[in-house]
């Protein structure tokens, strides 16, 4: 009796042992670009979420040809179970941008992504937050601006999501103070605010960046540059990756 009930505990300790070393792999074009560890950070005493950043490079375009709908999308295979998603905004920013401006774009480049799918994906009311910040797991869905380190990085978008059940629980968006923000159909010398913040919600819903050439037109290809208002509204390749999670 002894033996069987050393060996019992010795299965149980194998099986939880792999659970335990159980994680979604995050995609490989967002490891490396997005320079997440080979392991993302662990966060929660339970080892039940992980994280992922995702990095938006600036570059000059290349031009590219118009995106196929079938090869220009790449899911990361993680998504919200309960929706619509709340955020808040924190507005606060060194270029002088009113509160009224950045909410109404940061909210419009929400709604391109809800306008391509009957789910309500992210909510229409917004709220305003001066005391959100970035990459803080704190149950606050955050788009602030902030002075991110690396000086080539346009915007950042955090995702945790929970490695069982495969479901996104929060995430976190910053917009970088090296460069200047605002509407860049008026200056094309600045980044445009409504095309990045595009971009950047399509990964707080599921998207991956994608960096081949020939997809340079989609939201979600993963550089961008000063000028650059191309990516204001969805392609024929970003809208069937979001139907892929959540339906027409």
């Amino acid at each position: 009796m002894k033996l069987i009930i050393s060996i019992l505990a010795i299965l149980v300790l194998i099986s939880a042992t792999a659970a335990a070393s159980m994680i979604i792999p995050a995609n490989e074009n967002a490891k490396e670009h997005s320079k997440a560890p080979e392991k993302s950070p662990v966060i929660g005493d339970n080892w039940d979420l992980e994280r992922v950043d995702f990095i938006h490079y600036a570059k000059q375009p290349s031009g590219g040809s118009k995106p196929g709908a079938d090869t220009c999308y790449k899911l990361m295979g993680v998504k919200w179970s309960t929706l619509p998603v709340s955020y808040v905004i924190n507005p606060a920013n060194p270029d002088g941008l009113a509160e009224d401006f950045v909410s109404s774009i940061i909210s419009t480049g929400a709604e391109a992504w809800d306008s391509a799918t009957s789910k309500e994906l992210l909510n229409n009311a917004v709220g305003i937050d001066y005391n959100a910040v970035y990459g803080v797991r704190d149950y606050k869905n955050a788009v602030v601006f902030g002075d991110y380190p690396d000086s080539n990085a346009i915007a950042v978008t955090s995702i945790w999501y929970t490695k069982v059940g495969k479901q996104i629980v929060e995430f976190d968006m910053i917009f970088n103070t090296r460069f200047d923000w605002g509407d860049a159909s008026a200056n094309p010398a600045i980044m445009d605010l409504q095309n990045i913040a595009t971009h950047e919600f399509g990964h707080s819903v599921g998207l991956n960046d994608i960096y081949t050439s020939t997809c340079s037109a989609v939201i979600m290809y993963g550089y961008s540059s000063n000028g650059d208002i191309a990516k204001r509204t969805l392609e024929q390749a970003d809208v069937k990756g979001l139907q892929a999670m959540y339906g027409p």
